[in-house]
């Protein structure tokens, strides 16, 4: 598992590999759920629910990969079928190694990232 004070930040570009040894592509965002503890000033605090992962693509990294974003036909049109792609790896199934996370699971039971 992974300690509390590690940076969402050293999370992003790393590669996940699958129970079964599988590559699933890289981490490209990560999900948030304003649910802790109310912080003064703040509100509830934040914790990782999970990460999405996929194979990489300028559209998808410049958010085109989201619903409510337009832009270029290309862009847009990659970006769109980046997201059918990408997956969503609960934060309680990874193992983070130094380079790479490891997730207890394999790709059949993970969730599409965007439904």
């Amino acid at each position: 598992m992974v300690p509390n004070d590690q940076r969402v930040a050293l999370l992003l570009g790393r590669c996940v590999i699958a129970a079964d040894g599988m590559e699933l592509g890289r981490i490209h965002d990560v999900r948030l759920r304003a649910d802790g503890p109310v912080l003064p000033g703040f509100g509830p605090a934040l914790r990782i629910e999970g990460v999405i992962v996929g194979r990489g693509s300028v559209a998808a990294r410049l958010g085109f990969d989201r619903a409510d974003i337009v832009g270029p036909w290309p862009l847009s049109t990659f970006g769109k079928r980046a997201a059918r792609r990408a997956l969503f790896v609960p934060w309680e199934t990874m193992d983070l190694g130094d380079r790479v996370v490891v997730t207890t699971r394999i790709r059949a039971e993970l969730d599409r990232a965007f439904e």
